[in-house]
């Protein structure tokens, strides 16, 4: 009797098929907002105007500035859009996630101010610079850490750990094996259920209040460009763990 563990195959054939249907999505997304961002314009434009004809005392004026701001929250819906539709080429250099995690970090325990959410660092001072691109890096990470602080209601921990992985390899044709590090990103939050965690990756599916659903996404791009890999284990009141996995090229 021959037993083999498929677990690791079946991980990989998951994020080929997020990342499948995530370029599927993206082609559709950036017709849509071609179609949207010039109407937009004008509509934009028409308030505009609008507001400088009217006097300083109108009360129609209320009504132009909520115009001009819900037009700016598309824009910005779109903006998006286009990044994962058709985001810029990353632009490689070497990036220190220590220094990177550290400093989001620190913007996350302001934004948490009023709440009793403590952030846990266990960073591994060993472990090399990665060849990516810092500013996409630093999103990803960003919204990883925002989602799991957003996901505790009160008081609970956001714990981050970086080391280096013993389950993954890269392996290109004619190079030698390189290793890839792991960036855990664990809370003791609400947790997802079992019927949306392969969908929270879909764009506008979302089980925030305020979300938009495509910040996940956004991040599942970001790893793919960087040829990495993305585990998620989660349950329902016992939180939720992030796995990114980026290549160590030498």
């Amino acid at each position: 009797m021959i037993i083999r563990d498929l677990s690791r195959i079946k991980e990989l054939e998951g994020t080929l098929r997020r990342a499948d249907r995530l370029s599927m999505l993206g082609t559709l997304a950036a017709g849509l907002a071609h179609e949207i961002k010039n109407p937009l314009g004008g509509i934009k434009g028409a308030a505009q105007l609008l507001a400088m004809e009217l006097r300083e005392e109108s009360s129609m004026l209320d009504y132009t500035q909520i115009m001009l701001k819900e037009v700016e929250r598309i824009n910005f819906i779109i903006e998006e859009l286009m990044d994962l539709s058709n985001p810029r080429p990353p632009e490689i250099g070497y990036v220190e996630l220590t220094r990177v995690l550290n400093d989001i970090i620190l913007l996350q325990r302001e934004a948490a101010h009023g709440q009793n959410i403590k952030f846990l660092l266990d960073l591994d001072p060993s472990i090399p610079p990665v060849q990516g691109d810092e500013s996409l890096l630093t999103r990803l990470f960003l919204n990883l850490i925002k989602n799991a602080r957003e996901a505790i209601d009160h008081e609970g921990e956001v714990l981050i750990e970086t080391r280096i992985s013993s389950s993954y390899h890269m392996t290109s044709p004619g190079r030698r094996s390189s290793p890839m590090v792991d960036i855990t990103i664990s809370d003791t939050g609400c947790g997802i259920n079992p019927e949306e965690l392969d969908r929270i990756f879909t764009p506008y599916f979302t089980t925030k209040v305020k979300g938009n659903g495509l910040g996940l996404a956004i991040s599942q791009k970001i790893i793919e460009d960087h040829h990495g890999l993305l585990k998620i284990e989660s349950s329902p009141g016992e939180g939720t763990t992030m796995i990114v996995s980026l290549p160590l090229r030498r």
